[in-house]
């Protein structure tokens, strides 16, 4: 469950992507678990689940457990769901499933988190990412 303040706007790639909507400081709780948001559906509810549902849980649920293989999947019933990949994510997962900024996120910027860290069987072929900007997120001093 998402708990700072965020919104949804296209991402550079045509998508959709999760941003913030104010300045999030390093080290920032950004999402805790919650079964009440962050559903849990098991092998045999999504096989009795209609084909629309299904494909919306093939696109934006993930493992229960990284570390289990029981089929379990859990679906963010929050915009937490629209959090995209990247290799350099602004945000990182601790050892208690809670996400964290991992460095200065300013409003309007893009969370993103690596799908790796709770899919270690994701694949991310399909994933466009531009070359790394050494720069991105340290304050540029204004030139006159």
């Amino acid at each position: 469950m998402l708990i700072v303040e965020t919104i949804l706007k296209p991402d550079r790639f045509g998508g959709i992507g999760l941003f913030s909507a104010t300045l999030l400081p390093k080290g920032t709780l950004v999402w805790i678990h919650n079964p009440i948001v962050d559903i849990a559906v098991t092998p045999e509810q999504y096989e009795a689940l209609p084909p629309t549902f299904q494909a919306l849980l093939d696109k934006h649920a993930y493992p229960r457990d990284r570390d289990v293989d029981d089929g379990v999947v859990e679906y963010n019933a929050d915009n937490a769901r629209f959090m995209n990949h990247s290799s350099q994510p602004n945000t990182y997962q601790d050892d208690h499933c809670r996400i964290f900024t991992a460095r200065d996120v300013q409003p309007g910027e893009e969370l993103t988190c690596d799908y790796l860290s709770f899919d270690a069987r994701c694949d991310l072929s399909w994933v466009k990412e531009l070359a790394p900007n050494p720069g991105a997120g340290r304050h540029q001093p204004a030139s006159d």
